[in-house]
């Protein structure tokens, strides 16, 4: 075993491999006693592998058997993360939510009130272009939203082009009543 050992103190990842599935049980066993806030099983088992990792690292032969000290700094290392994720410094990130789920920068960084209310004028917006203009009225505005242009509208709808510019300006004068005129 202390070739095993002395091999994996150098780099030897192969005697590396050979100990951590050796000791995974332990780890494992060790990790399913204690609980994270926050946390789950992974991050504990993380911690066992930091254990052994540095219980390969500085084990001394002349001091006793390596399966003890492994055993001893698996728990150490658990026992320390289990103390300081439980300690008062963290508790109140216990509920706490992180920047990336409230901030969205691909939107251009809009805060969680500004993409309400733009959602709510959106809902708002949509539901006027329903119930206040014609279905001609709807299918140029949404055309014309879309990008394009009164002659592909023209040849898309079959309408003149007088047509298309009548019921996109009838649209727009017809959305500006209903809405504030501040917001376009």
């Amino acid at each position: 075993m202390d070739n095993i050992v002395l091999k994996a103190k150098n780099g030897n990842e192969q005697a590396i491999d050979e100990i951590v599935s050796q000791y995974k049980g332990l780890i494992r066993s060790y990790a399913n006693k204690f609980f994270l806030v926050g946390g789950d099983k992974d991050d504990l088992l993380q911690e066992g592998m930091l254990g052994l990792f540095f219980a390969i690292t500085n084990y001394d032969e002349t001091k006793g058997s390596f399966p003890s000290f492994v055993k001893l700094c698996v728990l150490r290392q658990i026992l320390d993360a289990v103390r300081s994720d439980s300690g008062n410094k963290n508790k109140p990130l216990y509920n706490s939510v992180g920047i990336e789920e409230i901030m969205d920068y691909e939107d251009g960084g809009l805060t969680p009130l500004e993409t309400l209310i733009e959602k709510e004028y959106f809902a708002k917006i949509t539901k006027l272009i329903k119930t206040v203009l014609t279905s001609t009225e709807r299918l140029v505005l949404t055309l014309f939203a879309e990008g394009y242009s009164y002659d592909e509208i023209t040849r898309q709808t079959g309408k003149s082009y007088k047509a298309i510019d009548g019921a996109l300006q009838r649209a727009r004068k017809k959305l500006q009543n209903y809405l504030d005129p501040e917001q376009f």
